[in-house]
Protein backbone atom coordinates (compact mmCIF):
# COMPACT_ATOMS: atom_id res chain seq x y z
CA UNK A 1 0.00 0.00 0.00
CA UNK A 2 1.41 3.29 -0.82
CA UNK A 3 1.38 5.41 2.13
CA UNK A 4 3.55 8.56 0.84
CA UNK A 5 4.50 10.36 -2.54
CA UNK A 6 2.58 10.00 -6.07
CA UNK A 7 -0.25 7.21 -5.94
CA UNK A 8 -0.61 7.95 -2.05
CA UNK A 9 -4.16 5.37 -0.88
CA UNK A 10 -3.57 2.89 -3.85
CA UNK A 11 -2.50 -1.03 -3.76
CA UNK A 12 0.39 -2.84 -5.27
CA UNK A 13 -0.72 -6.74 -5.35
CA UNK A 14 2.21 -9.51 -5.31
CA UNK A 15 2.20 -12.98 -6.82
CA UNK A 16 4.45 -15.56 -6.15
CA UNK A 17 7.81 -15.29 -7.87
CA UNK A 18 9.47 -12.28 -8.68
CA UNK A 19 7.41 -9.34 -8.49
CA UNK A 20 10.00 -6.64 -10.14
CA UNK A 21 8.89 -2.91 -10.00
CA UNK A 22 9.30 0.25 -11.65
CA UNK A 23 7.17 2.44 -13.40
CA UNK A 24 7.12 0.70 -16.92
CA UNK A 25 3.60 -0.82 -17.32
CA UNK A 26 4.49 -4.08 -18.57
CA UNK A 27 6.08 -4.55 -14.94
CA UNK A 28 4.63 -7.16 -12.42
CA UNK A 29 4.17 -4.30 -10.07
CA UNK A 30 3.83 -1.03 -11.95
CA UNK A 31 4.27 1.93 -9.90
CA UNK A 32 3.43 4.92 -12.70
CA UNK A 33 1.61 7.53 -10.79
CA UNK A 34 4.18 10.49 -11.43
CA UNK A 35 7.36 10.06 -9.55
CA UNK A 36 10.38 10.35 -12.22
CA UNK A 37 12.66 9.36 -9.87
CA UNK A 38 11.17 5.46 -9.99
CA UNK A 39 13.31 3.49 -12.51
CA UNK A 40 11.45 2.89 -15.57
CA UNK A 41 12.22 -0.91 -15.63
CA UNK A 42 13.80 -3.32 -12.76
CA UNK A 43 14.16 -0.19 -10.03
CA UNK A 44 13.64 -3.68 -7.80
CA UNK A 45 12.00 -6.85 -7.04
CA UNK A 46 9.75 -8.16 -4.14
CA UNK A 47 10.24 -12.29 -4.35
CA UNK A 48 7.39 -14.22 -2.63
CA UNK A 49 9.60 -17.76 -1.92
CA UNK A 50 6.17 -19.76 -1.92
CA UNK A 51 8.39 -23.15 -0.44
CA UNK A 52 9.82 -21.19 2.61
CA UNK A 53 6.75 -18.62 3.14
CA UNK A 54 8.80 -15.77 3.21
CA UNK A 55 9.08 -12.59 1.00
CA UNK A 56 12.64 -10.80 0.17
CA UNK A 57 13.09 -6.93 -1.16
CA UNK A 58 16.34 -6.84 -3.98
CA UNK A 59 17.81 -3.79 -5.73
CA UNK A 60 17.13 -4.14 -9.44
CA UNK A 61 20.78 -3.23 -10.52
CA UNK A 62 20.24 0.30 -11.74
CA UNK A 63 21.36 3.64 -10.21
CA UNK A 64 18.31 3.91 -8.02
CA UNK A 65 18.30 2.63 -4.83
CA UNK A 66 15.56 0.90 -2.79
CA UNK A 67 15.20 0.89 1.08
CA UNK A 68 13.90 -0.33 3.89
CA UNK A 69 12.88 1.72 6.58
CA UNK A 70 15.55 3.93 5.61
CA UNK A 71 18.39 1.39 5.02
CA UNK A 72 19.43 1.01 1.21
CA UNK A 73 18.63 -2.25 -0.13
CA UNK A 74 22.52 -3.47 -1.23
CA UNK A 75 21.93 -7.37 -1.14
CA UNK A 76 18.34 -9.37 -1.02
CA UNK A 77 17.29 -9.49 2.18
CA UNK A 78 14.08 -10.77 4.06
CA UNK A 79 11.03 -8.13 4.20
CA UNK A 80 9.09 -8.35 7.33
CA UNK A 81 5.55 -7.43 7.23
CA UNK A 82 4.49 -3.54 8.14
CA UNK A 83 7.67 -2.11 7.12
CA UNK A 84 8.52 0.71 4.95
CA UNK A 85 10.03 0.66 1.39
CA UNK A 86 10.70 3.30 -0.56
CA UNK A 87 11.40 3.59 -4.07
CA UNK A 88 12.12 6.91 -5.84
CA UNK A 89 10.06 9.33 -3.99
CA UNK A 90 6.82 6.90 -3.06
CA UNK A 91 6.57 4.95 0.32
CA UNK A 92 4.77 1.61 0.49
CA UNK A 93 3.72 0.02 3.58
CA UNK A 94 4.03 -3.77 3.20
CA UNK A 95 1.39 -5.88 4.46
CA UNK A 96 1.51 -9.65 2.92
CA UNK A 97 -1.55 -11.64 2.77
CA UNK A 98 0.80 -14.86 3.08
CA UNK A 99 3.53 -15.86 5.23
CA UNK A 100 4.37 -18.71 7.53
CA UNK A 101 1.32 -18.63 9.26
CA UNK A 102 -0.62 -18.62 6.11
CA UNK A 103 -0.42 -19.92 2.28
CA UNK A 104 -3.10 -19.60 -0.27
CA UNK A 105 -1.84 -22.88 -1.38
CA UNK A 106 -2.95 -24.22 2.11
CA UNK A 107 -6.59 -23.50 1.20
CA UNK A 108 -8.62 -26.39 -0.10
CA UNK A 109 -10.60 -25.77 -3.57
CA UNK A 110 -14.43 -24.96 -2.60
CA UNK A 111 -15.62 -26.02 -6.59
Amino acid sequence: MIVDGPGKGRVATLGMGVNSIGRDPAERVSLDYGDAMISRTNHGAITYDPRGQKFYVQHGGGTNLTYVNDEPVLEPRELEPLTHVQIGNTVLRFVPLCGVNFSWQDEPDRD
